[in-house]
């Protein structure tokens, strides 16, 4: 189917006495013989969580991440070191909800990082004040720049998706188009597009509509007007998109939502609609809510058959965590596996150089200039290119038919991109 308080770094120097070894405080010793302690880090075990809207993405999110972190426990991916993940913390869908959960998380939890962050109401300020990695979905603009930037703690592993105010966009229609005009015989096929009157809603209209343009789309209408859920009658917007093109039907309608997207598409398929509805709802518990419509998937899809060598691993690693998963695999799934799989790349660069190296701010700086991929599941992602826009734009094209997911357009990835004036 994605914001300021001041605190100080929670860095304390100590001297290296004998009374350390039953401080609860998290400590590392660095070259010099100091002592400092780490957020989340106490030498051994280092503490995550996530933050997003867990009654959508539930179980996904945690079978994701949890999947992830399991194979890296079990397999010893860094010697001594071990990730023990918490909860999927619920953001209320307000920014000061989830600006309270985090800064519990911060002080109270004493997180290392994020992983699966699926929320689009993060606190980016807050933060990035705190100096707290967060890698996910890359729901809201705190995961962009106008500009390339290794500032930033927020990682998307398809880069910045919502940005406020690109210098560029990614080419993220280049996939649909070939299919939709290939459906309609249309070289530049009439294009729909609409979210909701949320800031992240608005932006991703405003700039997707650039990328779709780019793509050879031809924008009939956008649309910001539905509030956010619960949506009382979604009549009066699906009826918009409808008449969109001077009073009929464009060729594609693309919901930038979340589950909002399933609602829509039932009411516009249920008026005859016979175009192609696209969102990216990808998930085997879906197909039937959507037959017929296509979604947009940012990794190798499920039904793949070659150069699949990451989502073999994916499911096999989900099925060692919860027999089963493999089975109920959607975006929040992946969104929490990636996003892991990100994090410890970022973190296996940083223990390179010893666990003494290991600190939020030094995972900070190895993610800000990483290339991160899964080979033969999603990527590569550029790091800091990806603070503007996903680079390159890597995505496949499925459609439902009911009963499963088919692939019409294989993952493939783009590196276009198109000005924004």
């Amino acid at each position: 189917m994605k914001r300021p308080f001041k605190r100080s770094r929670l860095v304390v120097g100590v001297a290296v006495v004998a009374a350390l070894a039953a401080s609860t405080l998290a400590a590392s010793v660095g070259s010099a013989g100091a002592a400092r302690s780490v957020r989340g880090f106490d030498g051994t075990t280092i503490t995550l969580a996530s933050l997003g809207v867990t009654a959508q993405f539930t179980p996904g999110v945690p079978n994701g991440v949890q999947a992830r972190i399991k194979a890296f426990n079990d397999d010893n991916e860094i010697k001594g070191v071990k990730l023990k993940w918490t909860e999927f913390a619920d953001d209320g869908q307000a920014d000061a909800t989830a600006l309270n959960e985090v800064r519990r998380l911060v002080t109270q939890t004493g997180v290392f990082a994020l992983v699966g962050d699926t929320s689009a109401n993060n606190p980016g300020a807050y933060l990035n004040q705190q100096h707290v990695p967060y890698f996910g979905w890359a729901f809201d603009n705190s995961y962009c720049s106008n500009k390339q930037s290794t500032a930033l703690y927020g990682f998307g592993y398809s880069g910045c998706l919502v940005p406020a105010n690109p210098s560029v966009m990614g080419d993220n229609g280049f996939q649909s188009i070939k299919y939709v005009s290939q459906k309609t015989g249309h070289k530049n096929p009439t294009l729909a597009i609409f979210s909701n009157d949320t800031e992240a809603g608005k932006n991703s209209v405003k700039f997707q509509q650039i990328a779709y343009a780019g793509a050879g789309y031809k924008i009939v209408a956008t649309n910001n007007q539905m509030p956010i859920p619960p949506v009382a009658d979604y009549t009066p917007y699906a009826n918009a998109m409808l008449t969109a093109d001077n009073g009929k039907a464009p060729d594609a309608i693309l919901c930038l939502l979340a589950t909002d997207c399933i609602a829509m598409y039932n009411l516009i398929h249920a008026n005859g609609y016979t175009g192609t509805y696209i969102s990216s709802l990808y998930s085997n518990i879906l197909v039937k809510a959507l037959s017929g419509s296509a979604a947009n998937v940012p990794v190798v899809p499920l039904d793949a058959t070659s150069n699949n060598a990451g989502l073999v691993t994916m499911e096999k690693q989900l099925d060692a965590f919860s027999p089963g998963a493999s089975q109920k695999v959607d975006t929040a799934t992946i969104a929490g596996y990636a996003s892991t799989d990100m994090f410890i790349q970022a973190l296996k660069t940083v223990a390179k150089k010893g666990k003494s190296n290991i600190t939020p701010e030094n995972v900070q700086k190895a993610a800000a200039k990483q290339t991160w991929q899964i080979q033969g599941l999603a990527g590569p992602t550029t790091y800091p290119n990806s603070t503007v826009s996903p680079y390159p734009t890597c995505t496949a094209l499925t459609v439902s038919d009911g009963t499963t997911w088919k692939t019409v357009e294989p993952f493939a990835c783009s590196k276009k991109q198109y000005k924004v004036k």
